[in-house]
Order: C-alpha cells, then structure tokens, then sequence
C-alpha cells in the first residue's frame, strides 16, 4: 500500500505542471477555430486569385501592328473677321 501512495504521488508530482492542455480550453478551442478559419480563407483567396488570373490572362487580346492610315483631308486657315462686317445688329433708322 504504502508502494502505491508513492507511485501516486510520483505521478501527482510529474502531472502538476501540466495542470490542462491549452488546446482543450475555451480560449485554445477559440484559437484554433480562428486559426483554422484563416487558412480556410486564405487558401479561398489564392484559389480566387488563380482562377482569376487563368481566366483573364488568356483574354486580353493581343495588338497586332497595323499599317499607318494617312489622312489626306486639308482646310485651309478660316477667315477671321473683326465684328464689323454686315450682321443685323438694328443699328440703322
């Protein structure tokens, strides 16, 4: 008998420090549900970024060179009058 209170409390002893696992706390289970959360999403937004990036790098199309167009459409300088030319402004009698 006497055998076994000391195997206890050898036991006790070596178990004291370790009062309860960190993970099996309301604060650990929060952790870890947060964390796994996190990769979750983390790997959503690098999946959404592929898909995204697959999907519009292929449509962008490509410009291919294209002979000048020349435009051979001239107008001369427009005349330009200084206001007194003959405009019915109802200035006679």
């Amino acid at each position: 008998m006497k055998k076994f209170f000391r195997v206890g409390i050898c036991v006790l002893l070596a178990t004291a420090p370790f009062t309860g696992c960190s993970m099996l706390t309301t604060q650990g289970r929060q952790q870890r549900a947060y964390d796994h959360y996190v990769q979750k999403m983390s790997a959503g937004r690098v999946k959404e970024q592929r898909r995204f990036s697959a999907k519009h790098s292929s449509s962008i199309p490509e410009l291919q060179p294209s002979e000048p167009m020349i435009t051979s459409e001239a107008s001369g300088p427009e005349s330009m009058t200084d206001g007194s030319g003959s405009s019915g402004d109802g200035g006679g009698q």
